[in-house]
């Protein structure tokens, strides 16, 4: 048998790959890699603070389903979602500007101790302070504005005699958190045909 010029196996080389190539083209769904925005998904997370102390979690609990890119969920949470595939957990640390939040100083005040215990137990007796119940937050509590119904934050410290440091951020705002997100499934959107 006689040698093969080097031209016909390079031809039978680039042949064999179009052939290749073409097999495969339909073996994909036609959706692209992982999760992407306006995908819905269910998934399962623990959130931890800086500290290691567990904020929340729902991995032994109802999944949380959500549309990607929504717009409800933190932007960090949202964008750690984006490439995601079912089975796939990943550990994210997300910034307080991709969280709750830089800490606002102006939403800090400091006022008579007096005026505080009043102002906490009518509050309190009224049913429109209630305690926030989170770990690490013993000193923080929900407060319902009785004009609007909007929801609140406030946490008492530095209390003294006299004066009570009064800060109304949300609690998570200025924190860095640590997210273990397990994807569960995703629902891609139907896409209409011509």
């Amino acid at each position: 048998m006689g040698k093969i010029p080097g031209n016909v196996l390079l031809y039978i080389s680039c042949a064999a790959l179009l052939v290749l190539a073409l097999s495969c083209a339909g073996c994909s769904s036609g959706q692209p890699e992982g999760a992407q925005a306006g995908d819905s998904v269910h998934v399962t997370y623990t959130m931890k603070l800086e500290d290691g102390t567990v904020f929340e979690s729902n991995v032994n609990g109802t999944p949380l389903a959500v549309e990607i890119g929504s717009g409800k969920l933190i932007p960090g949470f949202d964008e750690a979602l984006v490439g995601m595939s079912p089975g796939q957990t990943k550990t994210v640390t997300i910034p307080p500007e991709k969280a709750y939040g830089v800490h606002r100083s102006e939403l800090v005040s400091e006022i008579s101790t007096l005026q505080s215990v009043e102002s906490f137990w009518k509050l309190r007796e009224s049913g429109l302070l209630q305690p926030f119940n989170k770990p690490g937050f013993d000193s923080t509590f929900i407060w319902q504005n009785p004009q609007d119904g909007s929801i609140h934050y406030v946490t008492f410290s530095n209390i003294t005699d006299t004066t009570v440091t009064v800060d109304e951020n949300y609690p998570l705002a200025g924190k860095t958190l640590i997210f273990e997100i397990t994807m569960l499934d995703i629902e891609y959107p139907e896409t209409s045909s011509p």
